[in-house]
């Protein structure tokens, strides 16, 4: 994506589950590219996504329920060598 890093803090102004917070960031922040992020309705392979520090595997993935203070953490494990 040529971006190492972006920290941004989102306010959500809905109750809204990751499925729609994935819309969001392909709607709204990629602008180029956007099937490095995602594939499909979900994160592509090789996106670690983090929930509050927890692999979001165990929290629901795309069915997760956000919450206020939610920490949502996207990682590219994939690099070039």
């Amino acid at each position: 994506l040529g971006i190492k890093e972006i920290v941004m803090e989102i306010c959500v102004w809905f109750t809204g589950d990751m499925k729609q917070l994935l819309v969001w960031i392909q709607r709204n922040l990629l602008k180029e590219r956007p099937e490095l992020f995602v594939q499909g309705d979900t994160v592509r392979p090789g996106i670690l996504v983090l929930i509050n520090d927890a692999d979001w595997e165990l929290m629901g993935e795309l069915d997760y329920q956000l919450l206020d203070q939610d920490n949502i953490v996207f990682i590219s494990t994939l690099h070039g060598g």
